[in-house]
């Protein structure tokens, strides 16, 4: 009987067999990246520069075309979980995919013509990587997303997840089972929820006080809004050439999407932690005067804080 690192292997690589050889479709970020930057609009224009030999850029491209997309993780996240691979199960995973000699398909969409592109061994390695498979989610976050979600939506979530730029600690684990528990969104909404949240934790070098974190980040958006809305007064009554030359920095934030990230970050700390900071709201008019110097500059965030 075949062990059963083996099996796991064995059962992941079939069903990643089945995703590579059913082709490769581009993601309209990746089409748009190669008409842009190097004027490729089909396949044939592809295999042209992929054949180059003095072609610096032709690996590179592969690697890209070979990284999974989230629509992939997604797909292939139920049978992640359920094989719960280790790093000796990859590395059996990319050579059982090695011996098969692959075909895989690459398609700019799905009606359109293939070039069929056969994978190396780094090749396939890269794509493997792309899947993060050796991860295991806390076995309560798994639960906890199956109970609240539909199908399809949990394993979105968890595919968020099992991608997340940092580390899930148990107690960032425990979190985002309290967001999920307590949350009455739907699949899309807690996802971009997530989204959020694991952005916000990824500008800290240490994740530890969660709550503090969230309103660290509401405060510097809130005074990002300020100085905007400042800006914008100074902007109505002189040109932009006359605040350049006097050295007015122009605030480079989406004022809207900074509302919608205030709301979110109300609704996630009310979710999970039951409160929120009542004192940090939205301004909608609040004088800072004029302020040229650090003593300055520090009274205007004493005013927003």
């Amino acid at each position: 009987m075949a062990p059963k690192a083996t099996k796991c292997a064995r059962a992941l690589a079939l069903e990643i067999e089945r995703r590579l050889t059913g082709g490769i479709v581009m993601g309209a970020e990746t089409r748009h990246f190669l008409s842009s930057t190097f004027s490729i609009e089909s396949p044939a224009e592809l295999d042209t520069l992929l054949a180059d030999p003095e072609s610096s850029d032709a690996q590179s491209l592969l690697e890209l075309l070979f990284t999974p997309d989230q629509a992939v993780r997604v797909d292939l996240e139920a049978v992640i979980e359920k094989h719960r691979c280790t790093a000796g199960d990859k590395k059996r995973l990319v050579a059982a995919l090695d011996r098969k000699s692959l075909t895989v398909p690459i398609k700019f969409s799905e009606q359109e013509d293939a070039l069929c592109v056969n994978p190396t061994k780094d090749l396939l390695e890269t794509y493997v990587d792309g899947l993060n498979i050796t991860l295991q989610l806390a076995p309560l976050l798994v639960k906890a997303s199956d109970l609240k979600l539909a199908h399809r939506e949990s394993a979105m979530v968890k595919a968020v997840l099992r991608h997340a730029p940092l580390k899930l600690t148990d107690q960032v684990s425990s979190f985002f089972v309290k967001l999920l528990e307590g949350s009455k969104r739907s699949g899309k909404s807690i996802k971009a929820d997530i989204e959020l949240c694991l952005a916000i934790f990824a500008e800290q070098p240490t994740v530890e006080h969660l709550f503090g974190i969230f309103m660290t980040k509401k405060r510097r958006l809130l005074q990002q809004l300020q100085l905007a809305a400042r800006f914008e007064k100074q902007l109505a009554a002189d040109n932009m050439e006359t605040l350049m030359l006097k050295g007015v920095r122009i605030p480079l934030i989406d004022q809207d999407e900074a509302r919608r990230s205030i709301a979110r970050i109300d609704d996630i700390c009310l979710t999970v932690f039951e409160i929120t900071d009542a004192h940090l709201q939205i301004p909608t008019d609040v004088d800072l005067g004029n302020f040229s110097d650090p003593d300055d500059l520090d009274r205007a965030f004493r005013i927003l804080s």
